[in-house]
């Protein structure tokens, strides 16, 4: 086998190198076809922001929900975040619970409304009016569920610290 294996003319080394090449353009196609069938989905999903107001009127301050694209938003839900806070000395384990929302058109935004529950699932009324100024340095994760008018189910992930919300991601549902 060696010795034909150093036996090949130029003939023969030119159509090895070309099958190589061909397989190597099939590889990078393949590649781009998927990252641009990405690049599309993302571009047709909704780009949301979360916003925290916090130096504002009492009645104002609150999460805010933002649709910073040109896409409708359809069936809005927040999945439930986990809180452990700790004010003088004292800790609480609390769980943020908002509302869904039905639809939220272009360059839209609205007031989230939540409600603040115990670890037992009880609604705790007084604590969902003063939790706001707690709030404030707390940092916590928030995933928002939400359909675009293709009916595509994405989430996106937000991450607030200190008194910051910033996007860690989009992706499509599986």
């Amino acid at each position: 086998m060696v010795p034909l294996f150093f036996g090949f003319s130029i003939y023969d080394w030119l159509v090895v190198f070309t099958l190589l090449i061909l397989v190597w353009c099939i590889a990078e196609i393949r590649k781009l076809k998927n990252s641009i069938a990405q690049e599309i989905h993302r571009r047709i999903l909704p780009q949301l922001a979360l916003e925290l107001t916090s130096d504002v009127d009492p009645q104002d301050m609150g999460f805010y929900l933002k649709n910073e694209s040109f896409f409708i938003a359809r069936g809005i839900q927040f999945e439930d975040i986990a809180l452990s806070l700790d004010d003088l000395g004292y800790r609480a384990d609390l769980i943020l619970k908002f509302e869904a929302i039905d639809s939220l058109k272009p360059q839209e935004k609205v007031k989230l409304n939540f409600q603040v529950l115990d670890k037992k699932q009880k609604f705790l009324p007084d604590v969902t009016e003063r939790i706001m100024p707690h709030l404030i340095g707390d940092s916590f994760k928030v995933k928002v569920y939400y359909f675009n008018i293709e009916n595509l189910k994405s989430y996106a992930v937000f991450s607030k610290r200190a008194k910051k919300i910033s996007l860690e991601s989009i992706e499509p549902c599986p």
